[in-house]
């Protein structure tokens, strides 16, 4: 179920971007000086019975926000991103230590992260499996591990390590 803060993607504390739902309403935040730009929607998002594709984009103009191939939110803004030296979580937010805070209950398929505004306008093609390009700074296909290690596809070798109760399943196809 969506309860409470439930971080899928975040780099955040006072700086970078974070990516997930706080009792089911979707949010892309990104930290553009002094605040954060937030790309959030109305109403619950997300169904637990189904698998979605869920992408967070900033193209230096805007957020956008966009699930299953549609865009469901979006916010006008413009500045260059702060940085911070702390991990960035899958199922996770770092804490002022960098240590993992609030926690994703549920399953994660694959996370990309881009150099570039991947999507734009109202609607695009979801890919059922991501594959690496110049762009991509981080791909995870969370299908297998090898000890404890999440191998990423792309190719700068940052691969995650997982930490608490955290899998990799084969998953069963997506419907």
């Amino acid at each position: 179920e969506w309860k409470g803060r439930m971080p899928i993607v975040a780099k955040t504390q006072s700086s970078e971007f974070g990516l997930g739902a706080n009792d089911g309403k979707l949010s892309f935040h990104v930290r553009l000086g002094r605040s954060y730009l937030s790309a959030t929607t109305s109403v619950a998002s997300l169904s637990t019975s189904a698998w979605h594709h869920v992408a967070g984009v900033f193209d230096g103009k805007e957020v956008r926000l966009y699930v299953d191939g549609k865009l469901v939110a979006k916010k006008a803004g413009d500045g260059a991103r702060l940085a911070n030296t702390l991990p960035l979580y899958i199922g996770a937010d770092p804490d002022k230590k960098g240590q993992p805070d609030s926690t994703f209950a549920g399953a994660i398929d694959e996370v990309r992260v881009s150099t570039v505004a991947r999507y734009a306008g109202d609607r695009f093609d979801v890919a059922a499996r991501h594959e690496p390009d110049a762009s991509t700074s981080l791909l995870l296909h969370c299908d297998t591990d090898v000890g404890p290690w999440t191998p990423d596809a792309s190719a700068h070798g940052a691969h995650a390590r997982r930490m608490g109760a955290a899998r990799c399943d084969q998953a069963p196809a997506r419907q």
